[in-house]
């Protein structure tokens, strides 16, 4: 199966909220590197913008680097995915552009999305996450 991740996942990756949560994101994420990991470029766009605030751009890059050293694919916007996002940001035009677009990511690979964002049962994507939602 194939996960797309979504930057929800990495940032509460980076920085759990509590002990027990690092535990679970840890176990986590041992489970996922077994599967096919999509992460698309927009999420690498969004990550660097928040992580890299707490953290440092530097910082932030060699996380994303450590994914992409771990197997995950990037995903960069192509023509197929930008007419498709088009189509759907038209039918919900109150949801972000990068949630549209990694949804539109999902569909294509027939994907689940690891995240807790609600935006995407709107967009009728499956998603996991690293505890019970």
């Amino acid at each position: 199966m194939a996960l797309v991740i979504d930057t929800r996942f990495l940032l509460t990756h980076t920085f759990p909220p509590t002990p027990e949560d690092r535990e679970k994101l840890k176990h986590f994420t041992a489970r996922i590197h077994s599967e096919t990991l999509l992460i698309p470029s927009i999420v690498f766009t969004e990550y660097i913008k928040i992580a890299g605030r707490r953290i440092g751009k530097n910082s932030a890059n060699i996380k994303l680097r450590h994914w992409i050293n771990a197997g995950a694919k990037v995903i960069d916007l192509t023509e197929e995915i930008a007419f498709k996002a088009g189509d759907l940001a038209l039918k919900h035009s109150q949801i972000p552009l990068a949630d549209i677009i990694i949804a539109t990511i999902a569909h294509l690979h027939n994907a689940k999305v690891v995240t807790d964002d609600k935006h995407f049962d709107k967009l009728g994507v499956k998603t996991v996450w690293y505890k019970t939602k």
